[in-house]
């Protein structure tokens, strides 16, 4: 007697808690790409190694995915879209990119953002192409997003580049400009020139970013240029003119101090100059309540110390009254702190003991990084091995100094990360060709 066959499925109420708890730990796994203690590895441990088990919960759906994902896809939560754009991107079932691609043809703005953060990440094969055909074929929206998506996995940019850059939409022209850094060298120059010139400052700075990347001379220009002037808007180069720049340039960066709106984001480039005299105006910023946390951060990134493992960080202030009288309350103001805003807060006195306890190991001038005297090795193992923070300027600056040998998209998954690690290690093992 031959006993009935069964089919056994997944129990639904399991795959649609996966969902949720996906759509949890991709924000703090985000988050966490910008820790400010945790490396690679660890942000691996605590929240990815975890994030992937969930995204796989959800893929045990099989050919019932288009359902499963159908509410998370067209919802307000936008890490639950991007969870369910990364799984239907990377099924295999044909009409879960069916049903991606009819979202994809309706969705503008944040919602095709969350999808396009949700689709670079994911592993995508031959399947994927009718996708990128929607992207391509798209207006101007869908050609930036697919500018973004090809820069994430270092593919160059094609006919959406054009698209975008002609819409006269600052937020999309940027777009196609930061997939510059990919793009080929003929078409560098003509795209950078015209983003350098344009009236929108968002446009200017993704041109800017874009050429110091690709090492092109008016990019550098052009922030120098700004930061002579104290521009607020070389707030955003003062990184890489402090990692990059000759002292002359470095001095720049200190000047940009004496301007009260650069003075948080020049304290965070004196990072980058990593010389005793950097960490010695940090101490003189710890001071100043308002850029006390911000002159701590910059002050353990060149000497390696960590204020709250250190013992070197001050009581956190009591919370003020709960609720501010209405006639005073701000109603349409942002309530979400800045990261900024939970950076430990200096013991001054404690910070100058240490500071006079290290000292004597850093010579005058010489750029260190976590107390170490910077050099390829030094920058190379910060990036493998360091803190989260700061990581994505290190990338840039390896990329530059490296003449993009070194290249790594650091807001991937920690795999693809790692392997991206191996291949520039062994690129940079390579001699150059005369």
């Amino acid at each position: 007697m031959t006993a009935p066959r069964t089919t056994v499925e997944p129990f639904w109420d399991l795959v649609d808690q996966s969902l949720e708890e996906a759509a949890f730990l991709w924000t703090r796994w985000e988050t966490d790409l910008g820790s400010l203690t945790r490396n690679l590895d660890e942000v691996w441990s605590w929240t990815e190694d975890r994030l992937q088990g969930a995204l796989d919960g959800v893929r045990v759906a099989g050919e019932r995915i288009v359902e499963i994902t159908e509410s998370a896809l067209h919802g307000k939560d936008a890490s639950a879209r991007t969870v369910a754009a990364h799984v239907l991107a990377g099924q295999s079932p044909v009409r879960a990119r069916e049903a991606l691609a009819a979202t994809i043809r309706e969705a503008r703005g944040s919602e095709l953002e969350s999808i396009a953060r949700g689709i670079e990440t994911a592993v995508l094969d031959s399947s994927f192409a009718p996708i990128t055909m929607v992207l391509a074929a798209g207006d101007p929206d869908h050609s930036a997003a697919l500018c973004r998506i090809k820069a994430f996995r270092r593919s160059p940019p094609g006919r959406e580049l054009l698209v975008a850059l002609e819409s006269n939409v600052p937020r999309l022209q940027a777009e196609a400009l930061r997939a510059l850094r990919v793009a080929a060298d003929e078409s560098l120059s003509r795209h950078l020139d015209r983003g350098l010139r344009s009236d929108s400052a968002e446009v200017r700075r993704a041109a800017i970013e874009a050429g110091l990347r690709r090492g092109f001379p008016a990019a550098w220009d052009a922030a120098v240029q700004l930061a002579e002037r104290r521009d607020p808007e070389c707030a955003h180069f003062l990184p890489s003119l402090a990692a990059l720049g000759s002292p002359h340039e470095q001095q720049l960066v200190i000047s940009a101090l004496r301007e009260p709106a650069l003075q948080r984001r020049g304290l965070f480039a004196l990072g980058y100059i990593g010389t005793p005299e950097a960490a010695e105006i940090c101490l003189a910023g710890m001071r100043d309540e308002k850029l006390a946390r911000w002159a701590g951060e910059a002050y353990c990134a060149i000497t390696g110390a960590e204020l709250a493992r250190d013992g070197l960080a001050a009581p956190e202030p009591p919370d003020g009254d709960s609720l501010p009288a209405l006639a005073e309350d701000a109603l349409d103001a942002d309530l979400v702190p800045e990261p900024s805003d939970r950076w430990p807060r200096p013991d001054l006195d404690a910070v100058r003991r240490h500071w006079a306890s290290v000292k004597g190991r850093y010579g005058g001038g010489v750029r260190h990084w976590r107390g170490r005297v910077v050099d390829l090795d030094t920058l190379l193992d910060a990036v493998e091995r360091g803190p989260m923070h700061r990581r994505e300027d290190l990338v840039n600056e390896l990329a530059v100094r490296t003449e993009g040998r070194f290249d790594l998209e650091p807001r991937a998954f920690t795999p693809i990360q790692r392997a991206g690690m191996r291949a520039a290690r062994a690129r940079l093992a390579r001699p150059t060709a005369p």
